[in-house]
């Protein structure tokens, strides 16, 4: 907009120059030519006056060369004056016999232009006036040097004028441009910053009013964010408190268990779940952004190993592969293994007992990514993974914690449809790309559960 605003002003300034100092330059140029010319009019007249007053009442022949000598010797032999006579003798500068001068000789008097400056004429009337073409004539010779004396200067100054004026109107448009560009960049860049997480941006409202209005609005959007967030996290933080009662509830129950091996997977169970509340509510009270890294291949081979007990239960074939390479994600392992048991739970909660599915885990496009497929009826449409837009009696929460999951790694989910026409969900993480993965991955390794 800076530099846009200055190219605008530059050529509105540059024309408006233009249309001022072009007629200004002309009507100079043609000053300095009458100024000359009317210079050489009156030295010519002067000299023609001084003719005929010395010639008194005597006849035009009265008029000699050398009366004629003797008044160009008074006005001290001017340049480029002459005095011609009928017969074609010339006192003064020489002259060329023209059209011009013949006409002059009749008794006009006139100014004319010729290839190399103008010439003015002028006839010597004497008391009993000379014949038509018998007059003797005045000329007083001004070249184009003369003529246009000075203009180059003038002409030169003009231009510096309009330099001048035209430099300090692209100034004057890109300092106005920056006091309206500059607020707005802080502006933008505060926006970033705010979208990166950092609450704590705000802007000092600068610039013109409607921009300074907007920095304002900025900041009571900031400050009002802040405090719906703050108000959210201690919602969650209240929230995952009032579960710790029916969880000791839980716990209490189930130590009156008398088979200890049921007793102790449920006590270890309700365990993991009480670790998973108070890590909520620290995150809650205290965010953090720090973020962690964890191995793709460990955490959903322990996993796999975890569902397969249920798998076996429920008459599921359970097919694994996974990479033995490590792949290291931007995740830590609670949040890998927190996204793998959220697709086995669709898995499990959407498909039918005996329904088989497959876990694959390996490189994708140079991407650690992890697929969980299953032979069951599929998903209806990609919309099931917006909150509460799923037709399948679920919220569709579970794949939105996926999706949110996998954009914190800088990856990203992608559903669609397994060979057997049933759900696939493809999670690719680590650093970010715009490529969706597409490639089938091909187990390393494999075991039938």
């Amino acid at each position: 907009m800076r530099r846009q605003l200055a190219f605008v002003t530059l050529a509105v300034a540059s024309l408006v120059v233009i249309a001022f100092l072009v007629p200004l330059g002309v009507l100079v140029r043609d000053q300095a030519a009458d100024r000359a010319l009317t210079r050489a009019e009156r030295f010519g007249e002067s000299v023609a006056a001084a003719l005929a007053v010395a010639s008194g009442t005597q006849t035009a022949a009265a008029v000699e060369p050398r009366l004629a000598e003797a008044v160009l010797a008074a006005f001290g032999e001017p340049t480029g004056l002459s005095i011609v006579f009928p017969d074609g003798q010339t006192v003064g500068a020489v002259v060329t016999p023209s059209q011009n001068l013949a006409q002059a000789r009749g008794g006009a008097a006139f100014t004319t232009r010729t290839a190399t400056g103008a010439e003015v004429l002028i006839p010597v009337l004497v008391a009993d006036g000379p014949t038509s073409g018998e007059a003797v004539v005045v000329r007083a010779f001004v070249g184009e040097s003369e003529l246009t004396r000075g203009v180059a200067l003038a002409w030169a100054m003009l231009g510096g004028l309009g330099i001048f004026l035209i430099g300090v109107a692209v100034v004057a448009a890109d300092r106005l441009g920056r006091s309206m560009v500059r607020p707005v960049t802080n502006l933008s860049a505060a926006a970033r910053r705010l979208g990166d997480g950092d609450l704590d941006t705000r802007v000092v409202p600068d610039g013109p009013t409607e921009i300074a209005e907007v920095g304002h609005a900025f900041n009571h959007l900031a400050n009002r964010l802040e405090e719906l967030l703050s108000a959210e996290r201690e919602s969650v933080a209240d929230l995952s408190h009032r579960l710790r009662t029916p969880l000791t509830a839980l716990r209490l129950q189930a130590e009156t268990i008398s088979d200890e091996s049921q007793m102790g997977a449920l006590l270890q169970d309700i365990s993991a779940l009480e670790k998973a509340i108070d890590r909520l509510i620290n995150e809650a009270r205290e965010p953090t952004t720090e973020a962690g890294s964890s191995d793709l291949a460990s955490t959903v081979r322990h996993r796999a190993e975890f569902w397969g007990v249920l798998a076996e239960d429920q008459n599921r074939k359970a097919t694994i592969a996974i990479d033995e390479t490590p792949m290291i994600v931007a995740i830590g392992a609670e949040e890998v293994g927190a996204l793998i048991d959220t697709l086995m739970q669709n898995v499990f909660g959407h498909t039918d007992p005996g329904v088989s599915y497959r876990i694959v885990a390996g490189l994708a496009d140079g991407r650690p990514t992890l697929v969980v497929e299953d032979d069951g009826p599929g998903f209806p449409s990609t919309a099931v993974r917006a909150r509460g837009t799923s037709g399948a009696g679920s919220t569709g929460l579970g794949l939105d914690i996926v999706a949110r999951i996998a954009e914190s790694a800088g990856g990203e989910m992608v559903l669609g449809a397994s060979a057997n026409g049933g759900a696939r969900v493809t999670v690719a993480l680590g650093p970010p790309s715009s490529q969706r993965v597409k490639s089938q991955l091909g187990p390393a390794s494999s075991v039938a559960g």
